[in-house]
């Protein structure tokens, strides 16, 4: 500040500052350099030069001769001003940049920081958890049932009204920062409180959780008035589990095609009424054939690079015309005539971060990615798995289960027999075990690590690396004592993570992880040749 001199003189020729997603951390990672690094190249392509603000020296974007220009500074409003003041630029690019970049909107245009893309006012409508929800009413667009937090006394009449479980989400955060799924009065108090600090210029949004649900989300890119619907992705694991952690798989396994249907035209509803310019990513959940909306994200998401790699149309090239005022020519790529299946998985880094529970939910945890493509489903799926770093067993193999509650229990009964079908010695949990017993399914009693003087016990069997395989499927925090086994489920995982074994925590992924098992004794995976971009 104050300088008469300087380094950097800008040039007269027509340029653009691209935001970059600053440093990786939980929710933000390489896919969102992907978007960035593929947004400047198609902008320069088109005969500007570009300016990328990013302060991450792990990725391209900061590399010095990915572009005209590189400031190597922090994703901030202050930042970004002194810069677009010093160079002038035709315009900005915010929506390539994940969340970090999507927030500051608002206050650059409040500066009259001249934006490419989708309006100001219209990514504060998709933002802001109140005004998302009020659109979609008045589209006629469907969603779980809502009510804006603005009192306890408000929201425990929400709860007497809606039934337990419920969903808190704040507005504009990060990888589903302070989101919950709450199952208990107390449990509501204290998430909201927490919710409420998280954001506190913006409305936290208390809706009905809707259990058993099928997770979808669509990619695409809007001018304003057309949509090009990159893909439709169907997540494996039930909704409550963080998009950014969920395994996802395309085509959809499930939807039929009036779910498909719907969906497609939710889409093009919400991208008309709020006329997106640029890339965006919606998600849905199915339950029962009906679909209801429960987030619009106006920008480039996490799983965009995976649609573009999959389908051969890079969407970020097709985002840059439309920043540009072209309009889109064709509104959907047919990726069902594609002639193989892509599965994206979610890398963790649980044993570097001391104390970290492998469970997952709304909150995200994933720190990387890995996407395969394969001539069926398993064959992708068991290729993200190794690429992943996940240790596959053979048959004739160890595992060890343990599931909380009857319910949970009768649903994993088909998982359990195919692996006793497949060779595998099981382990259990005592009240498991009984159960595989009335259930006539063999299996080993392990006591659990907090009844250490009871043997043979778990921790043991765990420090010898008895086992291939964990399957370890929580109990509800709302279930009768769950405080003790819950936190004896969280040592299993813990102490597993620690020793590099293996850990499954959802009913859905024990499914197909067993179906892949069966595939793969009877097959060999395979390479497939992918749609050029």
């Amino acid at each position: 500040y104050d300088g008469s001199l300087d380094d950097v003189k800008p040039s007269n020729k027509k340029k653009l500052i691209v935001l970059g997603a600053g440093t990786y951390r939980i929710g933000s990672s390489v896919e969102f350099d992907w978007s960035t690094m593929n947004m400047v190249w198609a902008l320069k392509e088109r005969g500007y030069d570009i300016i990328v603000v990013n302060c991450n020296p792990e990725t391209v974007s900061t590399d010095y001769d990915m572009s005209d220009s590189l400031y190597f500074e922090e994703i901030t409003l202050e930042r970004i001003l002194d810069i677009y003041d010093k160079e002038k630029p035709d315009g900005l690019v915010a929506c390539v940049g994940g969340q970090a970049a999507n927030n500051l909107v608002n206050q650059l245009n409040n500066y009259d920081v001249k934006l490419f893309g989708t309006s100001s006012s219209n990514i504060d409508r998709a933002e802001n958890r109140e005004k998302f929800s009020a659109l979609l009413d008045e589209i006629g667009v469907s969603q779980p049932s809502w009510q804006t937090f603005t009192s306890l006394d408000s929201a425990y009449k929400f709860a007497t009204e809606q039934k337990y479980p419920l969903l808190v989400r704040p507005s504009y955060v990060l990888s589903g920062a302070a989101m919950r799924v709450i199952w208990t009065d107390d449990n509501l108090k204290i998430f909201l409180e927490d919710a409420a600090k998280v954001n506190a210029d913006y409305p936290v949004v208390v809706s009905k959780f809707i259990e058993n649900a099928r997770e979808i989300e669509v990619d695409a890119v809007s001018d304003g008035t057309h949509v090009f619907i990159g893909s439709i992705i169907e997540h494996i694991e039930k909704a409550g589990v963080h998009s950014g952690d969920a395994i996802m798989t395309i085509p959809p396994r499930t939807l039929d095609s009036s779910e498909e249907a719907l969906i497609i035209d939710y889409t093009n509803k919400i991208a008309k009424q709020l006329q997106i310019k640029g890339p965006f990513n919606t998600q849905f959940i199915v339950k029962d054939g009906s679909v209801s909306v429960i987030e619009c994200n106006l920008r480039a998401s996490r799983s965009m690079p995976f649609v573009s790699k999959y389908t051969g149309v890079n969407l970020m090239q097709m985002a840059a015309d439309v920043l540009l005022g072209k309009e889109i020519s064709s509104n959907s790529h047919n990726y069902r005539n594609i002639q193989y299946v892509g599965v994206k998985v979610p890398q963790f880094s649980f044993m570097q971060l001391d104390g970290a529970d492998p469970n997952l939910g709304v909150e995200m945890q994933s720190t990387g990615e890995v996407a395969c493509f394969g001539k069926n489903f398993y064959d992708a799926f068991l290729k993200s798995l190794i690429s992943a770093g996940y240790n596959i067993p053979r048959k004739n193999g160890s595992i060890l289960v343990s599931i909380g509650g009857t319910e949970k229990k009768q649903k994993l009964l088909p998982v359990l027999k195919k692996f006793s079908e497949l060779g595998f010695k099981i382990f259990a949990t005592e009240h498991t075990a009984d159960f595989l017993d009335s259930n006539n399914i063999d299996s080993i009693v392990l006591y659990k690590i907090g009844e250490y003087e009871r043997k043979p016990n778990l921790e043991d069997y765990l420090i010898k690396r008895e086992f291939d395989l964990i399957i370890n499927v929580p109990m509800l925090k709302s279930s009768k004592n769950a405080d003790s086994i819950i936190e004896d489920e969280y040592l299993i995982r813990r102490k597993a993570v620690e020793l590099g074994i293996p850990v499954i925590t959802t009913i859905e992924l024990a499914e197909v992880f067993v179906d892949g098992l069966d595939w793969l004794s009877n097959n060999t995976l395979t390479i497939v040749e992918t749609a050029k971009q």
